[in-house]
């Protein structure tokens, strides 16, 4: 049996690989074009809730589940449905941001607007239902080869000295994006890291709980080291004027790569933005199998009669999000909101062994669920403006809060 388990390398190569998608790598280059350095902030935030699951991952090996079934087991089986479904709602920001990044670069290769977001959703739905076997490993070779291409561009611009002096920008450059937002981005991706079931996954398949640790801090040092990539990227190309007629901020890395690739040939630059594309399939199949799986966990659904009508649901739920054309961090943080202002003050307690009746935990999640789904409702039709981010994921906590405090209380009387 312990043949089968991960040693600590293939931990950190799992984990990074569930880091390093799309989302991730045209998410830091975008937020780049408007706050320079300041892009590394998302794949920074990402390596230092690692390096907080690092100290964790011990104990989560030995409780040996996925976060849905450790409430589960304490609050009952609605509980467990809720945070099932919560956790499709923030990989459904996930899964938005592979469609955001492979309809934009699909845009780049001459396909309609229009037709971008539906042929990508298509795709990704059919490769999530594939046994990928190999082809999953082609995807993540051609995450790869955008990534080496990206440091030769790094290389032929001059950019190393930008990131060998990564830290200092940063911190020069961290304001331009606001006190609020930082506080706002730091929760919501480093509360993700610790509680996300995609993560988990491979710390309870660890070899032991030395495996998971060692993992997970590998891990956290390749993805800070990594991260400062694309910002650095970016700057170096808009120094070199490769990035002076796009108004897309989403398109600065699919650009710089396909620069870079064209040095190769006319036609190189094209073949690196169709294995763009191919990245972002993969990275969307990944996600789609992982908000099914989410899906199964609900005790009333079979896999045998649900797991096709689950993954066209959720890849729509994706197409959806996708289609406001937010952001990509933006839209990945604005979800991650909604499930931590739900799960959060739950979360807490159970990590302090603090009673709570099943009933006032199901009521709690229902309430943070629900003010925080308002909430976000009111920024998608415009109702709300700015960085209002942080109110709203207060806001949620609070009403969780307030829910969960009035049902211990009606439980205590009439016990």
């Amino acid at each position: 049996m312990s043949g089968d388990r991960l040693g600590a390398m293939q931990v950190a190569a799992l984990l990074v690989s569930a880091s390093y998608g799309i989302g991730f790598l045209f998410g830091s280059g975008e937020l780049a074009m408007s706050h320079g350095m300041a892009g590394c902030l998302y794949p920074w935030l990402t390596g230092a809730g690692m390096l907080l699951l690092a100290f964790l991952s011990a104990r989560l090996w030995r409780i040996g589940m996925p976060v849905w079934d450790l409430f589960g087991n304490r609050y009952g089986a609605v509980v467990k449905r809720y945070v099932a479904v919560l956790s499709v709602i923030w990989m459904t920001g996930v899964l938005a941001a592979q469609i955001q990044g492979a309809g934009t670069t699909l845009s780049m290769v001459g396909v309609p607007g229009t037709l971008s977001l539906p042929i990508v959703s298509l795709a990704i739905f059919v490769a999530a239902r594939l046994r990928l076997g190999v082809a999953s490993k082609i995807f993540a070779l051609c995450l790869l080869a955008g990534s080496i291409v990206l440091l030769l561009a790094v290389l032929d611009l001059g950019g190393l000295g930008i990131y060998l002096h990564a830290i200092p920008r940063f911190a020069s450059d961290l304001h331009r994006v606001g006190g609020s937002e930082v506080a706002t981005m730091t929760i919501a991706v480093v509360f993700l890291v610790v509680t996300g079931a995609d993560y988990q996954q491979f710390i309870i398949a660890a070899r032991s709980p030395a495996a998971a640790v060692a993992g997970c801090a590998l891990a956290a040092v390749v993805l800070i080291v990594v991260g400062a990539l694309p910002a650095s990227a970016v700057l170096a190309a808009n120094g070199a004027g490769w990035l002076a007629h796009t108004d897309d901020a989403k398109q600065a890395i699919p650009l710089v790569l396909a620069h870079m690739s064209d040095r190769l040939g006319s036609w190189a630059g094209t073949v690196m933005l169709l294995t763009l594309i191919a990245a972002a399939l993969g990275s969307g199949a990944a996600v789609v199998r992982a908000m099914s799986t989410a899906v199964m966990a609900m005790p009333e659904i079979t896999r045998e009669d649900a797991k096709a009508p689950a993954s066209a649901v959720v890849v729509l739920m994706g197409a959806i999000v996708a289609s406001r054309g937010q952001a990509i961090i933006e839209t990945m943080i604005d979800l991650n909101i909604v499930y931590i202002a739900s799960i959060g003050p739950l979360f807490a307690l159970l990590l302090l062994n603090i009673a709570v009746p099943p009933v006032a935990a199901q009521r709690a999640l229902v309430a943070g669920c629900f003010s925080s789904i308002a909430l976000y409702a009111t920024k998608w039709f415009g109702l709300a403006t700015g960085n209002v981010e942080l109110m709203f994921l207060g806001a949620g906590m609070f009403t969780s809060i307030l829910a969960l405090e009035v049902s211990r209380r009606r439980y205590a009387r009439a016990a």
